[in-house]
């Protein structure tokens, strides 16, 4: 047993064992520190003691500089002694009934579901096929390969190409917005927000405080004009917060600014494979953890009064309370052994 799952250890009482097995809520559990017979003792108390074999193990499972701490015989006999002691003061703990004490109770349920999990998740990895990989790449295909994308936000006057006169008015109006906009912090993305959403006459954006979302250029020339794109190409090289002239297009008259860059990317299987695989494995290991919470329900008969439930009043105008014990335990979610990476 681990040295951080000893304490843990106090709450389980060794019952004497009978033909059937522990009502529901109560466990039969060996609290010995020695449970395999057999191995020459170097320490003994009442049916039980520490072996030399189980000696050598823990003295190389230490690191050799961590050895050099147990040379002599008296650097091992502490050793010995702390293990003995901690053995001791777990069966004290029992005799005195601490391992109903509710503190002790609730960590030990922590540490049964943390097991619990291991077991049901860690130790039986759900595999992932290279067939499941590949349809996983070929399904979420845009998250891997895309073309270059900028995000813009502007203001637009509408003013139709062939009309003069209204293209000349807006154009006037424009460059004095053109002004204020420079007036602003580059990377005040509000601020020309809120001059956007106070001036610009395009439908869609206007209530978006101008906001185009990230587009790739050929979508930007599609939905905007082409005039749009090349403006926009032209702000990539001096980064977010770059701000245009005064752009026309058939529509009418934007001002720009590059609020967001994203490059291109061209990832092909074998450079994601890992990664998905990673993924895949996480979303198995979900179901799994939800399958196997369903199945002890259903096992346990598990009902929920809906109307007691809604009788339940929650008073949020009242001081809180000394708690009465440790708070009840939470449903872990099972993430993965390790983070995936991102793309």
């Amino acid at each position: 047993m681990s040295p951080t799952l000893r304490p843990l250890a106090l709450a389980l009482l060794a019952l004497v064992g009978c033909e059937r097995g522990p009502a529901p809520g109560h466990a039969q559990v060996d609290l010995r520190h020695t449970r395999e017979e057999g191995g020459t003792p170097v320490a003994s108390w009442e049916a039980d003691g520490v072996t030399a074999e189980e000696l050598r193990l823990r003295l190389g499972e230490m690191s050799p500089a961590l050895r050099e701490r147990y040379q002599t015989l008296e650097q091992k006999r502490e050793y010995v002694e702390g293990l003995a002691r901690f053995e001791l003061l777990v069966r004290e703990a029992v005799a005195r009934g601490l391992q109903n004490d509710p503190e002790v109770v609730a960590s030990t349920k922590r540490a049964l579901v943390s097991r619990l999990m291991r077991q049901q998740l860690d130790e039986a990895q759900p595999p992932v096929s290279d067939a499941e990989v590949a349809a996983y790449y070929e399904r979420q295909k845009e998250d891997y390969v895309r073309p270059e994308q900028v995000r813009l936000s502007h203001v637009f006057l509408a003013a139709p190409r062939a009309d003069a006169a209204r293209v000349a008015a807006a154009r006037e109006k424009a460059e004095k917005l053109l002004a204020e906009a420079k007036a602003l912090p580059p990377k005040d993305f509000a601020a020309f927000g809120r001059l956007a959403r106070a001036h610009s006459e395009e439908p869609r954006t206007q209530p978006l405080d101008g906001d185009l979302r990230f587009r790739a250029l050929e979508v930007l020339a599609q939905d905007f004009g082409p005039e749009v794109a090349e403006a926009a190409r032209a702000l990539i090289a001096s980064g977010p917060g770059a701000l245009s002239g005064v752009v026309q297009t058939d529509a009418g008259l934007h001002v720009l600014r590059l609020t967001g860059y994203q490059s291109a990317l061209d990832l092909k299987l074998e450079d994601v494979r890992q990664q998905i695989s990673g993924r895949l494995s996480q979303e198995k290991r979900t179901r799994a953890w939800a399958e196997l919470l369903g199945d002890l329900e259903r096992r346990s008969g598990f009902a929920l009064d809906t109307a007691a439930l809604s009788r339940v009043h929650v008073d949020v105008s009242t001081p809180m309370l000394p708690a009465s014990g440790p708070a009840p335990g939470t449903i872990p979610s099972p993430f993965p052994a390790a983070p995936v990476e991102q793309p």
